[in-house]
């Protein structure tokens, strides 16, 4: 089968954060990204790739003055967009909630609808590390910072806190060193966390501790996601290179551990929405990988066992396989393709919010690509 032709676009500056934008129909996937520019005016770059002709092409440039750390568009709203920006000679940041103009024009607007800056809270908002949509409330937000967990609601044009992690210090109960978050899409007000090298699950309206795993990687724990399709399933992301998956009920081993695709930090990773067997992650190496997951998946691909070995699954130098009840070989856990069109270190990845089968990753030098599901895997899962 032939291999389809990433999609690449520059942003002419450095950036850091790609977001899915909903909306998007016919093999037509759009994203938005945010530069972080320290000598020049920052912008939010909304592009669209088309499947038929393999090229990114840009919509709109929006203006942003400071440069932005976090960008996450409302999955339910296209024009709802929140950034979080540092403040310029190290001056505090600020989070802003914004609606985007009309799309007709290509220089378009952002209008500000809300504004916290870092003092403007109760509890300090910064350095962001997540900006998280509730699926549970909608409206919501959650901020992780390094060392604060806050949800507000957004509403009427105006950002108000309604609730904040509130940890105890001294007892192990407390965020250090946060660097990511992820909203529980099972459980209202529940939130996984990754600090220093532990993965920890809050109830948010207790503010207690309802899950730790003290060590969940050997040097430090960079990203966090929950398995759409499985309860209490998570995957973490670590400076080991590696990616685990864990059961929060049980967490004293995991259930699986990746690892062979990164030679070094891995800094983000996301299920698939729709298919929990696909992981995307990204990291310092440059590089961004697409694994298979099956043994840990809501549907672990068992059904393929009665297909002859050679039509399910993809041989790889040096790939395993294991094998069912009757003999027949099953698709092994472990990575499906690496892609290395990048040349800096990548720190933000997401699937689309079209369909299933296209995902996007950022460079720091601002290079976005946008690449497949190899036609291969995805017939595997399909049929």
């Amino acid at each position: 089968m032939a291999q389809t032709r990433p999609g690449v676009y520059f942003c002419q500056q450095a950036a850091r954060r790609v977001s899915p934008v909903p909306g998007g129909d016919g093999g037509r996937h759009r994203f938005m990204v945010g530069t972080c520019s320290l000598q020049r005016k920052n912008e939010v770059h909304l592009v669209e790739f088309s499947e038929e002709t393999a090229e990114v092409v840009l919509q709109q440039v929006l203006p942003h003055a400071d440069e932005m750390w976090q960008l996450s568009v409302s999955p339910t709203d296209a024009r709802r967009v929140l950034t979080y920006a540092s403040g310029k000679a190290g001056g505090p940041g600020a989070l802003r909630l914004w609606r985007a103009g009309d799309r007709g024009a290509q220089e378009g607007r952002l209008e500000l609808l809300s504004s916290l800056q870092q003092d403007d809270t109760e509890a300090p908002l910064g350095p962001v590390k997540s900006l998280l949509w509730d699926p549970h409330h909608e409206g919501n937000v959650l901020v992780a910072g390094a060392e604060t967990v806050q949800v507000f609601q957004c509403t009427q044009g105006k950002m108000t806190r309604v609730s904040a992690l509130q940890a105890e210090p001294g007892r192990g109960h407390e965020l250090t060193r946060c660097h990511a978050a992820c909203l529980d899409p099972h459980h209202p007000q529940q939130v996984s966390t990754v600090d220093d090298t532990h993965l920890k699950t809050w109830d948010l309206r207790s503010s207690r501790l309802a899950f730790r795993r003290d060590n969940a990687h050997l040097f430090g724990a960079r990203d966090v996601d929950y398995n759409p399709n499985v309860p209490y399933q998570v995957l973490t992301a670590g400076e080991d290179a590696v990616l685990r998956f864990w059961d929060l009920r049980n967490s004293s081993k995991c259930l699986l551990a990746l690892s062979g695709g990164h030679h070094h930090w891995i800094v983000h990773a996301r299920y698939n929405h729709h298919h929990d067997q696909l992981v995307l992650s990204c990291g310092a190496d440059s590089a961004v990988c697409l694994w298979r997951a099956g043994s840990v998946a809501s549907q672990p691909l068992d059904r393929l066992l009665d297909r002859p070995a050679s039509s399910v699954f993809v041989k790889r130098q040096g790939s395993s396989c294991a094998a069912g009840e009757d003999g027949a070989s099953r698709p092994p856990d472990g990575l499906i393709q690496r892609f290395e069109e990048h040349e800096d270190s990548i720190y933000s990845c997401c699937w689309s919010a079209t369909d299933a089968w296209a995902f996007a990753s950022v460079s720091y030098d601002g290079k976005l690509v946008v690449n497949r599901v190899p036609g291969e895997e995805k017939y595997r899962i399909l049929l």
